[in-house]
Formats: C-alpha cells, structure tokens, sequence
C-alpha cells in the first residue's frame, strides 16, 4: 500500500519509519467490517420547510401589493389579500394605515378629523363639529382655524385614514392624554377634548403651538410618521424634544420651550426654527411619546407654509413670553 511521508511528502511502499527522512509513518486503518452498507433508500428531496420559513413565504406572495412581489397579481389575488377585517370592536385596524369604526359599537356616532373619511357602507351622516362653547371658539379662532372634527351619525362603517400615516390604537379607562393636534384621528364620544395653547411656543416652532386635551374612557385614534417611542419623565431626568417629533404626553406634564443658545447659528444653516435649536422640555413625572421623524405629519389640518401654527403671528402677540 501506498502510503505519504508526512515529514517529506514522498510516496512509500509501507514501513514503520520514511526512508528519506526517518519520519514516524502512521499504519492505515483498516476498513471497519461493522460498517452498514450503503442506503439504498431512493434520494430525498429537499428538507421540508419550517413554520417561520412559510410564513416568511406567504409574507413575500401577499406583499405583491406594497410593490414586493416581482409579478403582477390576479383579480382572485387582489380581492383574496385585501379583504375587510371585520370586527365587533368599536376601532380596528385594517392595516396600519387603515382605521375601521364600527358605528354600532360606538353608540351610533364617532368624532374624527374633518376630511379623514375615506369610505363607508351603511346610513351616515356627516356634520362639522361646532366648537362646543365660547371659551372653545375663541381657541379655535386664536389657532387658525386649523382644528377642525367633524362628527359621523348613523349606521354601518366608517373608514379613515390620514395621507398614509401608521394610525395607533388606544383605550383610555378614565384617563387623560395630550395629544399634537395633528397626531389625533379619531375617538368615541364617551372622550371629552379640550385646546390647549403651549405657551412661549408662538412664532417660534414648526408645529406643536397648540394641543388637544382628551379625557375619560373610549376608544382613540392617533397617526404616527413610524413607529412610536416612550420616554419616561421624572424629575431628575426631564425630557426634551424636537416639536415636530412629539405625539403625545401624560396627564400633569406641562411642556415649556426650551431654545439653545449655543445653537442658535444653526437657524441660519437650516432657515428656519429647527428641533436642534428650539426644543420641548418635559419636567415632573410621567411620559412622552415621539415618532421617529422630524417632519409633523403631512395633514390636511396643515396651513400651505406647512405646520399647524398657521397663526404664528396673532398667538405671539397673545401667548408668548
């Protein structure tokens, strides 16, 4: 038997030691006479999927419809993947940028931001909140005009969205919320709301000049640019944020603006007030929820310059300190 030098490399006929350099040879090991014999079982085909791996398949095929799919779907496909979810609960999403009211469920009634509506089925009926008292009128009129609820009646089902934005799903238990007006969709009647001004903020912000106060127990509706993220406030550690990029915060926190000094040259670099330079601070206990953006949703509550502090300048004269 042939056997290699494993010193030097060269072939050997046997031999307990190599004859050109006297290295140690390693015997064969003989073949092992216990050995099963080969399978004859015919080839298996390829191991069968695990349950991640399915889903993760069926994910690909049903996303034709958010442009995955490298082929275009079939009629039976569209209807197939982009069914109603139905539900008896008063709010339900279709997807995340698609609410569902359930009219019934609600108490026959559903208060939601004006121009939300996207499609219904059913008896309903469409009116423009009045503003619900003197001292809501004259909030309203002092932000612009620019919150505006309109309140559907009837029966059947409602659908809303807002320019494509995530919607988030809550259900306060007698509880409160402060929520950037251009972050509330929609809520059920048993939830009272209220305007409130941020003082300081006039002329000065982007967004966030005003909010809506929302208290008792229902269901509400808020959109979000992403995926939202909650800071806890105390009161050795407060909070601060970029204006555009707040959603909402808890009951007994009163945000006040905050403008960095040391970074006030940046305003010539970006043009205009900028979340680096003019900021939220959250003091106390409680919590703030952001988005990861710090552009404020695109809404048709929004004023053409963009931002809902359409009457910067008339709240600067009134609110700012």
């Amino acid at each position: 038997m042939i056997v290699k030098c494993p010193g030097c490399g060269k072939d050997l006929e046997g031999g307990l030691f190599c004859r050109f350099c006297g290295t140690p040879l390693e015997s064969p090991t003989p073949p092992s006479t216990d050995a099963a014999p080969p399978s004859q079982d015919p080839p298996q085909g390829p191991a069968p999927e695990s349950a991640p791996e399915t889903l993760a398949r069926e994910s690909m095929t049903t996303s034709a419809l958010s442009g995955m799919a490298a082929s275009p779907l079939t009629l039976s496909q569209l209807v197939n993947s982009s069914q109603e979810e139905r539900s008896p609960l008063p709010f339900s999403l279709q997807n995340k940028k698609l609410l569902r009211v359930n009219l019934q469920a609600c108490g026959g009634q559903v208060l939601a931001k004006a121009g939300s509506m996207v499609a219904y089925q059913g008896r309903i009926s469409f009116t423009r909140l009045s503003s619900g008292g003197l001292d809501k009128w004259l909030k309203k009129k002092i932000s612009g005009e620019q919150f505006t609820l309109m309140q559907a009646q009837g029966e059947g089902n409602l659908f809303l969205a807002d320019a494509a934005n995530d919607i988030i799903l809550l259900q306060l238990q007698n509880e409160s919320i402060t929520v950037e007006a251009l972050n509330l969709l929609a809520f059920t009647p048993g939830i009272s709301w209220d305007i409130e001004l941020i003082r300081g903020a006039a002329g000065m912000l982007t967004g966030g000049l005003w909010t809506v106060v929302l208290s008792g127990t229902g269901y509400l509706a808020l959109i979000c640019k992403g995926e939202p993220l909650t800071l806890q406030v105390t009161p050795d550690r407060p909070v601060f944020t970029d204006p555009n990029a707040t959603m909402a915060w808890s009951q007994g926190l009163s945000p006040r603006v905050h403008v960095d000094a040391n970074l006030s040259s940046l305003k010539r670099i970006f043009g205009s007030a900028h979340g680096e330079i003019f900021q939220l601070v959250f003091e106390g206990q409680g919590f703030v929820v952001i988005q990861p953006s710090e552009e404020a949703p695109k809404t048709g509550l929004q004023s053409p310059g963009g931002g809902s502090g359409g009457a910067g300048g008339v709240l600067g004269g009134i609110l700012g300190r």
